[in-house]
C-alpha cells in the first residue's frame, strides 16, 4: 500500500446483555480474526488489530487502516487474436463476447504477444473505494459469521447472537459507520458500568476518547488488565491477612469475564467445615460461588476471596451476604460428607449397579469388577509387587461415583475415592491408586507415580477402548465422544514416560480383550488388531508433535510394541538431523537395506567370500552385532546408534570395491545374504530408508 494514503483507527463495540463467561474471550478473538480476513478480502489491512471483551461488550480496535483502497490496474487474458477476429479483421463472437464480459468495446482491448502467439487483453484501471463505504457490509458479514456454542434470537428478528444486542458503536476515525444489526442502528454512543457508570448513553469521539470514557465510567475493558488488577489486589489482601491465596487459573479466567470493574474482598466461614477434605471446601467455594480459597502453611484457612463487580459504599455488607450464601453451601456439603461417611467405600460398589457404563457393556459395577480383574493382571505382568493393591483399587476406584459428595461435585471423583478409601482403612497404596487412575486427565497432565496407580490407569483406558471398539463406537475425523484418543494417548504416555518394558502392547491389549470374554461376541482377534492400530496412530501423533515425522516413522518401522523404546530411539536418532553430513552419514545403511529389500537373501556362508573388502566387513560386523544386541537389551539406544555408525567406513569400502550383483550367481546370493544379516541388524534400531527421501 502507498504510504501517502491517510490512515485512521477503527473502533467497533458490540454492546449486549451479559455474555456467558466461557464464551466471551473466544467470541472477541473470532471477531478480530474475521475482521482481518474480511479486510484483506477488500484489499485493505490494519497496522495492528486487538480485541477485548467484558460481560457486556465485545470490542475491536484496529489501528492504521487506509481511508481508501489503492488504485489498481487489472489485466484479463482473452482469446487468441486469430480466434477473436476473422480473416477480414472483423471481431468474431469470441472477441465480442470477451469484450462484453469485461465491460469494454473491442477497440479498447489490447494485443499482447505471448510466445509468438498474439492474445487479446482487457486492461482496466480501477479507482480505490473509500473504506467507510466498504465497512458496513464487512461488519454485517462478520456479525453474521461469529459462532457461539449457543446462540439466541429474540422478538421477530431472524438474526442470532450470543445475547440480545443493545448498542453498536463503529467509528472509523471520528466517522460513524452506518450499520444495522438485530434491529439496532449504529451510533457514537456507548454505556458505562451497569451500576457505577453514568446513567444513559455516553458519546464517544474516537478510539482514544472511548478508552477515557469507559475508564471514567468504571469499565476496565481489557481482560488482561482486569486479571492483573485481581492478582495485585488479592496478593495485597492475602499479605495483610498473613495467608497465601491458592492459585486457580481456570477460576481466574472465568471470574475475569464475569466483571467489568473487579473489586476484591475477603470473608470467612466456620471452622467446623474444616473437618472436610480441602478439595471439598475449595470446590464448593469455586464451583458454586466463584470464590478463591486461602491456605496458611499446608492447611486450608477458613477464609475466602470474592471478586465483586461493584464497589459498594459498605463492602462489609457485600462480604456478609456472601458469607451467608457460602455457609448454606458448605452446610450442604458437610451433610453430604457426613452421610457418605456412614458407610465404608466398598459399600458403594453395590450402588453402582444402577449406573450404566455403556449400553451393552453393563453397569459401573460391572466395569469395577472388570477393572479389578484387569488391573491385577496388568500389574502381574508389569509390576508384580503391586498386583494385590491394583486388584483392590480396581474394585473400589469407581465407588465414589455413588457418593453424595461426588453427586454434588462431579469434579471430585477420584479425590473423594482416595479420601473415603483412607477413612475406610484400606492399605496406603489403594487410596493413592484410586486417585491416580484418573491421571493424566488432560494433555500435559501429570502421570501416576505408584505402580498400582499405573496399572489401574492403564486398565481403565484399555477397558474403555475395548468396550467402545466392540460396539463400533470408533472415533471419526471430527468426533470422539468417548474420548478414546485421549485414552490411547494416556496409555502411550504411561508406557513411554514411565519406562515400562516388561510386556508389549500386544499382550496388554490382549489381556484387556480377554477380560471381556463373557461380554463381547465380536471377533476378538480383529478387535485387538484394530485397537493396536489405533494406539499406534496415537503414538505416532504424539511423537511427531515434538520430533521430525520421518524420524518417528523410521524408529517405529521395526515395531511399536514398547512405546518407551520407540521414544528412546527417536531421542537418540534426532540429533543426527542437526549434523552437516547427516545424509552422507545415513546413506550406506540405506544402501544395505534397499539392495536386499526385494531379494530372498538365503543363508550366508563365510567360506565363499573372495574380496578383501567383504572379508573386512564381515569381520567388523560380527563383534559389532554382539555390541548392538547388548545395547538393545540395555535400551541404551544412543550407544546402539553410535556402534552402528562406527561401521560406516567399512560399509563404504565394501560398496566401493565389491560388485554385489555380479554374474556369478553363487557369489551374488552369498553377498546378498551377508548384507541381509547386516540390514536386519540395522532394522532392529530403525528403517533408515524412511529418514531420507
Amino acid at each position: 500500500m502507498s504510504s501517502s494514503i491517510e490512515r485512521r483507527d477503527f473502533l467497533f463495540e458490540v454492546g449486549t446483555e451479559e455474555i456467558p463467561a466461557r464464551m466471551a474471550a473466544k467470541a472477541a478473538a473470532d471477531l478480530g480474526r474475521l475482521f482481518e480476513k474480511e479486510l484483506k478480502a477488500v484489499r485493505l489491512g490494519a497496522e495492528e488489530c486487538n480485541t477485548f471483551c467484558t460481560p457486556r461488550r465485545l470490542v475491536l480496535h484496529a489501528a492504521g487502516i487506509p481511508v481508501r483502497q489503492e488504485d489498481r490496474v487489472t489485466e484479463k487474458k482473452g482469446p487468441a487474436v486469430k480466434v477473436a477476429f476473422d480473416n477480414d479483421g472483423n471481431p468474431t463472437k469470441a472477441g465480442l463476447g470477451f469484450a462484453r464480459s469485461q465491460g469494454l468495446d473491442v477497440a479498447e482491448l489490447e494485443t499482447v504477444d505471448l510466445g509468438g502467439v498474439k492474445y487479446l487483453f482487457a486492461r482496466k484501471e480501477e479507482s480505490g473505494a473509500e473504506t467507510i463505504s466498504l465497512l458496513p457490509a464487512l461488519l454485517e458479514s462478520i456479525l453474521n459469521s461469529v459462532r457461539f456454542p449457543k446462540s439466541m434470537r429474540w422478538g421477530s428478528l431472524k438474526q442470532a447472537f450470543v445475547r440480545p444486542v443493545h448498542w453498536l458503536l463503529p467509528l472509523f476515525g471520528e466517522e460513524i459507520v452506518p450499520l444495522e444489526f438485530s434491529g439496532i442502528k449504529s451510533s457514537n454512543h456507548t454505556f458505562g458500568h451497569r451500576f457505577m457508570g453514568q446513567k444513559g448513553p455516553l458519546e464517544v469521539k474516537d478510539a482514544k476518547d472511548y478508552s477515557r470514557t469507559l475508564e471514567e465510567n468504571h469499565v476496565v475493558f481489557s481482560p488482561e488488565r482486569r486479571k492483573e488488577k485481581i492478582r495485585e489486589d488479592s496478593a495485597r489482601l492475602a499479605a495483610s491477612l498473613g495467608l497465601e491465596l491458592i492459585a486457580d487459573e481456570a477460576l481466574l479466567d472465568e471470574v475475569v469475564h464475569l466483571v467489568e470493574n473487579p473489586v476484591v474482598a475477603t470473608g470467612g466461614f466456620g471452622e467446623k467445615y474444616l473437618v472436610m477434605p480441602q478439595e471439598v471446601l475449595i470446590t464448593s467455594m469455586a464451583y458454586h460461588q466463584k470464590f478463591f480459597a486461602f491456605r496458611k502453611g499446608e492447611e486450608l484457612a477458613n477464609r475466602f476471596l470474592v471478586v465483586n463487580n461493584t464497589q459498594a459504599m459498605d463492602m462489609s455488607l457485600v462480604v456478609r451476604g456472601n458469607e451467608r450464601v457460602l455457609a448454606a453451601r458448605l452446610e450442604d456439603a458437610l451433610f453430604f460428607f457426613n452421610e457418605d461417611r456412614k458407610k465404608d467405600l466398598e459399600s458403594f460398589v453395590e450402588d453402582l449397579s444402577g449406573q450404566t457404563f455403556l449400553a451393552g457393556l453393563g453397569s459401573m459395577k460391572d466395569k469395577s469388577q472388570r477393572l479389578s480383574s484387569l488391573a491385577g493382571r496388568l500389574a502381574g505382568a508389569l509390576f508384580p509387587d503391586a498386583e494385590s493393591a491394583a486388584t483392590r483399587a480396581g474394585l473400589l476406584c469407581k465407588a465414589d461415583l455413588a457418593t453424595a459428595v461426588v453427586g454434588e461435585f462431579p469434579s471430585l471423583q477420584g479425590i473423594m475415592g482416595r479420601e473415603y478409601a483412607a477413612m475406610s482403612g484400606e492399605e496406603a497404596a489403594v487410596p493413592t491408586a484410586i486417585f491416580e487412575h484418573y491421571l493424566p486427565r488432560f494433555a500435559g497432565d501429570e502421570l501416576p507415580k505408584t505402580e498400582a496407580g499405573l496399572a489401574l490407569a492403564l486398565a481403565d483406558r484399555l477397558d474403555s477402548l475395548v468396550g467402545c471398539y466392540s460396539l463400533g463406537l470408533v472415533p471419526t475425523a471430527t468426533k470422539d465422544p468417548y474420548a478414546l484418543r485421549r485414552a490411547a494417548l494416556a496409555c502411550v504416555r504411561i508406557l513411554a514416560e514411565k519406562c515400562v518394558t516388561a510386556a508389549g502392547l500386544t499382550d496388554l491389549v490382549q489381556l484387556a480383550v480377554d477380560n471381556y470374554a463373557d461380554v463381547i461376541a465380536a471377533n476378538r482377534e480383529k478387535l485387538a488388531t484394530d485397537i493396536l492400530g489405533f494406539i499406534r496412530g496415537r503414538l505416532r501423533h504424539w511423537l511427531a508433535g515434538d520430533h521430525a515425522t520421518e524420524m518417528v516413522d523410521a524408529c517405529m518401522a521395526p515395531g511399536f510394541e514398547c512405546p518407551y523404546e520407540v521414544l528412546q530411539k527417536v531421542l537418540a536418532a534426532e540429533p543426527l538431523r542437526g549434523q552437516e553430513n547427516y545424509e552422507d552419514l545415513i546413506q550406506p545403511f540405506k544402501r544395505v537395506i534397499n539392495i536386499t529389500r526385494d531379494h530372498d537373501t538365503g543363508t550366508f556362508d563365510p567360506e565363499l567370500m573372495t574380496e578383501p573388502a567383504e572379508v573386512a566387513l564381515w569381520e567388523a560386523f560380527v563383534p559389532l552385532r554382539k555390541q548392538v544386541m547388548e545395547g538393545l537389551v540395555r535400551c541404551d539406544f544412543t550407544d546402539v546408534l553410535n556402534i552402528l555408525l562406527s561401521g560406516k567406513p567399512v560399509i563404504d569400502r565394501y560398496f566401493d570395491e565389491v560388485m554385489v550383483m555380479c554374474d556369478d550367481e553363487e557369489q551374488r546370493n552369498n553377498r546378498l545374504a551377508m548384507l541381509g544379516e547386516i540390514g536386519e541388524l540395522f532394522l532392529r534400531f530403525a528403517d533408515f530408508t524412511k529418514i531420507l527421501a
